[in-house]
């Protein structure tokens, strides 16, 4: 049986990576965190709370990061997943 920490361990790892692509893409997209909480029609604070993940962030704010960002939040079955996430104790 895996242990509940690891699962804990993997979603800690997990945000950190999509919190990062999410900076990284902003970077790209030449938006800030205060036209991102714009765009969101949320406050600058709520959403630097997210980022620094001080406050969990909602799914549906989540989803329209990724909509602002013009990412794509696909849920990819484990054996199919090549990447970075896939190394780590989802699955």
């Amino acid at each position: 049986m895996i242990e509940m920490n690891s699962y804990k361990n993997a979603s800690e790892v997990g945000q950190d990576l999509i919190l990062s692509y999410f900076k990284k893409r902003m970077k790209e997209k030449k938006i800030t965190q205060n036209k991102l909480a714009e765009i969101l029609g949320i406050g600058v604070t709520i959403l630097y709370c997210y980022f620094k993940k001080e406050t969990p962030m909602p799914l549906g704010v989540y989803l329209e990061i990724c909509g602002a960002l013009d990412l794509r939040p696909y849920l990819i079955p484990s054996e199919s997943d090549n990447t970075e996430m896939q190394r780590m104790f989802f699955n």
